[in-house]
Order: structure tokens, then C-alpha cells, then sequence
């Protein structure tokens, strides 16, 4: 529980920022408890899972209904008519071997800006980033361990991961052109 608080003070002076879309704190809450349970399953099971935050008239946020994918990959369900998302999210599944799951892939950042929302990514490491869906930029919501992981992952196998990155940086992380 320590771990919740400290991300949530970690996190404010982001949230509290300018950026495009900048998520509240109500949000942040939602997300980090919504995540303490999905990555313990997604981890469990070795699968994705995804879906939608969802934002009703008074501001009281949801989620879609969880939507499980592969060890590498999740389609969240379609959202329904009259409701808004005002974020996507999803988990990393388990730790595996070759895999960079400690950051969100291009395709996790391109698809939240094709689709017009921000983002959340849970990792296997236990860590939870945002995604801004305008800029690209993502960063660390919060570091290792701060949600529950894959207890045989293995730290920082692609070298050590910065506390946050612009889309051009992943990019290079991942060593391909734009």
C-alpha cells in the first residue's frame, strides 16, 4: 500500500503539468487500482489484458470489460455508443526472455495516438507508465515494483529504463528508424 501512495505523489507533479490531456489525479487512482489486480492476472496467466477507461457526465471513471489477448499482443472490445474513453490500458503479461516489457512498444504509442486517447502500460517489472496520446511522450507513473510483478523477472535485461522516453527515444530503445 506504501508503494500506491508513493506513486501517487511521484506521479502528481506530472498529472498536475500542462501536457495535452493530462490525466487527474481521480484517474490515477482509478488506473493504479485497477492495475493491482489486472497485472497480478495477466502475470499469472502469461497473457495481455486491455481495455478502456471510461469517463461518465460526473467525472466518475470506469473500465470497459477486460478484453484478454496473447502473451505479446491485446484488442480491446469496442466501446459502446454514448460512452467516451478517455484512456486505453493494458498489461505486459509475464516476464519472457528476449522480450522488452518493461516499456511500452511503438505500437502500444502510435496506436494511442491513431486512436486519439492517452495511455496506460503495466509491465511485468511492476511498473505503470502513461502514454500521452497527443505528443507520444510517455514516462514512468510510477518505477519497478510498484505494482505487483512477475516474481521471475529479470531486471533491466535490455539495459536500464529511463524514467521516461519520447517516441523518437523508443524508437532508438528499440533499435529501429522512424
Amino acid at each position: 500500500m506504501r508503494a500506491f501512495f508513493t506513486a501517487l505523489a511521484t506521479a502528481s507533479a506530472f498529472l498536475l503539468s500542462p501536457p495535452a490531456h493530462a490525466q487527474d489525479m481521480r484517474e490515477m487512482q482509478f488506473v493504479l487500482g485497477l492495475m493491482e489486480s489486472m497485472n497480478q492476472l495477466s502475470v499469472r496467466f502469461n497473457r495481455e489484458v486491455c481495455g478502456f477507461i471510461l469517463q461518465d457526465a460526473a467525472g466518475n471513471y470506469s473500465s470497459t470489460k477486460v478484453s484478454w489477448g496473447g502473451e505479446a499482443s491485446c484488442a480491446s472490445l469496442p466501446i459502446e455508443p454514448g460512452m467516451r474513453a478517455v484512456s486505453s490500458w493494458h498489461t505486459h503479461a509475464a516476464w519472457g526472455i528476449g522480450y522488452d516489457g518493461e516499456v511500452p512498444s511503438i505500437q502500444d504509442v502510435e496506436g494511442d495516438m491513431r486512436f486519439g486517447v492517452n495511455g496506460w502500460v503495466a509491465t511485468p517489472g511492476g511498473r505503470l507508465w502513461y502514454v500521452d496520446g497527443t505528443t507520444g511522450f510517455i514516462m514512468q507513473a510510477c518505477g519497478r515494483g510498484c505494482l505487483p510483478g512477475d516474481p521471475g523477472f529479470f531486471p533491466e535485461e535490455h539495459g536500464p529504463v529511463a524514467e521516461n522516453y519520447s517516441l523518437d527515444g523508443l524508437y532508438q530503445r528499440f533499435g529501429r528508424s522512424r
